[in-house]
C-alpha cells in the first residue's frame, strides 16, 4: 500500500493506492455535507471497483472493493461514472441518485432538491483581456509537459432572496493548448481547461503559478 497526504482546495486529503498504483481509498478532513453513496463501475473503469462514500459533516471516508470479473457492467454513456445509489449534500443541494447518469437530464435517475438557505447565481463577469503564459506540469514518471495556458479573470456573484447577504468569488478561467495530466494521450484524455480560485491580492498570473505548484491532474 502507498499513502499520501495533500491539500486540495479547502480540504486535507489522505489517498491510498495498492501495489498496482490503483487508488483504492481516500479520506478528507474539512467541513462537508452528509453523504452515503455506493457507485458500481461502468465499462469506463479500467480497474473495476465498487466504491462506498460516507460524508460525516467534518470530513469523509471512501473505500472500494473489487468488482468480480464475472459480474456485468453497464455502458458508460460518456459520463466517466457508474450507477450510483444514495444521497449527498453538495453546498445548497441535496442530491438523490438511484442509477446511471446518461448526460440526458430528463432521463437521469437523480433528483436535486434546493435547500431553503440556497444561494441563487446572479452575475458572471469576465475582467480584463485574456493572457497567455507558459505552463509546466510534471507527471509521476518525471516527464515534463510544457503547455500554453490562456487565462482570464472572472467573478461570480450569488445572493439569497431572504437575506441581504451576497457571496462573490474570483477565479481564473484557463484553457490549455494541449492535454495536461496523467491521462494525456489516453482514450480518457487529459485536462484541456479548468478554473482556479484566486486568493486576496493575487493577479491572474500569480493564481496560475500557484495552481502550477498545487494542482494535480
Amino acid at each position: 500500500m502507498r499513502f499520501k497526504v495533500e491539500k486540495e482546495h479547502r480540504y486535507w486529503l489522505l489517498r491510498v493506492w495498492n501495489k498496482q498504483y490503483t487508488e483504492v481509498a481516500y479520506a478528507t478532513l474539512g467541513l462537508k455535507g452528509l453523504q452515503a453513496e455506493m457507485e458500481i463501475p461502468s465499462d469506463w473503469h479500467e480497474t473495476r471497483l465498487v466504491w462506498f462514500r460516507f460524508g460525516l459533516g467534518f470530513g469523509s471516508v471512501c473505500f472500494s472493493l473489487p468488482w468480480p470479473k464475472s459480474w456485468r457492467v453497464v455502458p458508460d454513456e460518456y459520463q466517466c461514472s457508474g450507477p450510483t445509489y444514495g444521497f449527498c449534500f453538495y453546498e445548497d443541494l441535496l442530491w438523490i441518485r438511484w442509477g446511471k447518469d446518461t448526460g440526458r437530464p430528463k432521463k437521469d435517475p437523480r433528483l436535486a432538491i434546493y435547500m431553503p438557505w440556497s444561494w441563487k447565481h446572479r452575475e458572471h463577469k469576465l475582467i480584463g483581456a485574456p493572457e497567455t503564459h507558459d505552463y509546466t506540469y510534471v507527471l509521476r514518471s518525471g516527464e515534463v509537459q510544457r503547455r500554453k495556458a490562456t487565462i482570464q479573470e472572472q467573478t461570480r456573484r450569488w445572493s439569497r432572496w431572504w437575506l441581504p447577504f451576497r457571496r462573490v468569488s474570483r477565479s481564473i478561467d484557463i484553457e490549455f493548448d494541449g492535454e495536461v495530466g496523467e491521462r494525456s494521450g489516453s482514450w480518457k484524455g487529459g485536462c484541456i481547461g479548468c478554473s482556479y480560485e484566486m486568493q486576496r491580492g493575487e493577479t491572474p498570473l500569480m493564481a496560475l503559478r500557484r495552481m502550477e505548484l498545487e494542482r494535480k491532474f
